[in-house]
């Protein structure tokens, strides 16, 4: 029996060590390993916080779209100073930080075209607010893998193999680099709603006890989560597409047939201006900017509810504001 326990305590033994040669490596790291750690970095000099302008040249140089730095906030300065995506602004930097030299797929200046690290290829220049130069890239196409991509500093014939599809980083096209936010705000801060369609005109109003009441077209207690799934989603409004600047009459805007406005708990209010339908998509504007976007039909359709799409089952009561208790039944009258 006391030979038997010995085995199986040597075999626990074994197994333990075995797993601390595989997590540990004690006796030294894998090349790949090596390779990664001694790999330098494409741009060894750059510091992303020093950048204040990104050129994105789109392939052959068909457009270009110019990014700059103001008061910490990254503006597309090639169409007119509008916000950009600045979550895609830092994914480009960081990913310029970060692009190391550790496989080398060429250094043949005849190759550049195979790869598209050239013209064929979409070139970034980052610059400081002097103007000097922090990083010149060429971004390829993918590998054969599709994981990683290729890559070369325009001063150098070396072609790299770096991590990521660099191509969704750099070529966003010529309208992508704008933020397509139309409205930020929490569902919370909504106090009153007033959704305006050709038929009607629906107008809620939060009371004193955090529950939704319709105020017209009828007074009626009103549907909680169809009412909070309007706000949710107005607050975290995104464009589908940027439209060209024109008279607002030639998109359906200048007297738009439906509207929806939500007022936030501070007072103001962020009005949504919706225009002609075209293609699926309508034309819609914040009542306070002069930027018109597109909006799928399908999103429209989530805010411009009726008044018996929100009206809800049961009736409730609330106070008028006087302290008196009035009941909101489902039909009544005001």
């Amino acid at each position: 029996m006391k030979t038997k326990q010995l085995l199986v305590l040597i075999g626990v033994l074994v197994v333990l060590g075995l797993l601390v040669l595989i997590l540990e490596n004690p006796f030294g790291k894998s090349e790949e390993q090596k390779k990664v750690e001694e790999a330098g970095l494409l741009f060894p000099y750059f510091n992303k916080e020093n950048v204040a302008k990104i050129e994105v040249i789109a392939p052959f140089g068909l457009t270009t779209t110019t990014l700059v730095k103001q008061n910490s906030q990254w503006l597309v300065e090639s169409m007119d100073n509008y916000p950009a995506d600045q979550t895609a602004v830092e994914e480009l930097l960081d990913k310029v930080a970060e692009m190391k030299t550790i496989q080398r797929a060429s250094n043949n200046p005849e190759k550049q075209s195979v790869f598209e690290v050239d013209s064929s290829g979409v070139e970034a220049k980052l610059t400081d607010t002097g103007g000097n130069l922090l990083a010149h890239l060429f971004a390829g196409k993918t590998t054969p893998e599709i994981f990683n991509s290729y890559v070369r500093a325009a001063d150098s014939n070396d072609v790299y193999i770096v991590k990521g599809y660099l191509k969704a980083t750099f070529d966003k096209g010529y309208r992508s680099w704008r933020d397509r936010t139309i409205f930020a705000f929490l569902k919370e801060d909504v106090t009153h709603l007033t959704i305006r369609s050709e038929e009607e005109e629906v107008e809620l109003q939060i009371d004193a006890a955090g529950a939704w009441q319709m105020l017209k077209p009828i007074v009626s207690a009103a549907d909680r989560t169809e009412v909070e799934a309007i706000t949710e989603l107005m607050g975290s409004l995104e464009t589908d597409d940027f439209v060209e600047s024109k008279p607002l009459s030639e998109y359906g805007l200048d007297a738009p047939k439906m509207s929806i406005a939500a007022t936030l708990k501070d007072g103001s209010a962020r009005t949504l201006l919706i225009g002609n339908e075209e293609s699926g998509a309508y034309y819609v504007k914040h009542g306070d900017k002069a930027q018109i976007f597109e909006l799928n039909k399908g999103q429209v359709d989530k805010l411009i509810k009726k008044s018996a799409d929100l009206k809800a089952d049961t009736a409730v009561s609330e106070s008028d504001g006087e302290g008196t208790s009035v009941k909101i039944g489902e039909g009544g009258g005001e």
